[in-house]
């Protein structure tokens, strides 16, 4: 796995683990947009004032123009996405936007930002309903119940199913008592995408 991916891994498990359902080409790229997404959620609920959120975001800004990484691993990776074409300047600038907007809007919850982040993540334009659905419930789980089939039947194949998986998961999770939930959960999500299957009973004679 990348170190994008066990970072993320570190951060937000969940998360992770979906993304194993990503094809292994995009996994490191789609791990790191993840956690700067997480860092741009950390910088508006972890300051004391909206200035220190403010100057936090506009760090990776400056990053991304003058190549200054500072050797924060996050930023050195995305800038690699970018030198091999798999990821522009403009693509973190406008994820990057959607809390600076927020933060001017003064807006506390955080489901719009992911709503659209979620839409950008996607290759078609018919598949942009269903993830943003999904994206605002990974932080809204009030919207949980906005998860229709239809969403989830859109992301079952081709190179979105991670988001579909994860819909899956966040309806499990809201669907059984707290506290109730597989433990194993994630790891019954490996088997799935790997073909593991537990092993059948064998008949006894007589």
């Amino acid at each position: 796995m990348t170190e994008g991916w066990r970072d993320l891994r570190n951060t937000d498990r969940d998360l992770a683990f979906c993304l194993l359902f990503a094809p292994a080409s995009h996994r490191g790229l789609l791990a790191d947009r993840l956690l700067l997404a997480h860092e741009s959620e950390s910088a508006i609920r972890v300051a004391s004032e909206p200035l220190l959120a403010a100057i936090r975001l506009q760090w990776w800004c400056d990053a991304l123009e003058t190549r200054r990484h500072e050797n924060v691993p996050l930023m050195m990776r995305l800038l690699s996405h970018i030198d091999s074409g798999q990821l522009s300047v403009e693509d973190l600038n406008t994820q990057l936007a959607l809390w600076q907007d927020r933060l001017q809007r003064e807006t506390e919850g955080g489901g719009g930002c992911w709503r659209d982040f979620f839409r950008h993540l996607v290759s078609r334009e018919d598949l942009e309903e269903a993830a943003g659905v999904i994206g605002t419930a990974l932080v809204e789980p009030s919207h949980v119940a906005a998860i229709q089939n239809r969403h989830l039947e859109s992301l079952a194949g081709g190179d979105a199913r991670w988001i579909g998986m994860l819909g899956l998961l966040l309806r499990y999770r809201c669907s059984v008592p707290a506290g109730d939930a597989e433990p194993m959960l994630a790891w019954r999500m490996l088997g799935w995408r790997f073909g593991f299957r537990r092993p059948q009973a064998q008949p006894t004679s007589d």
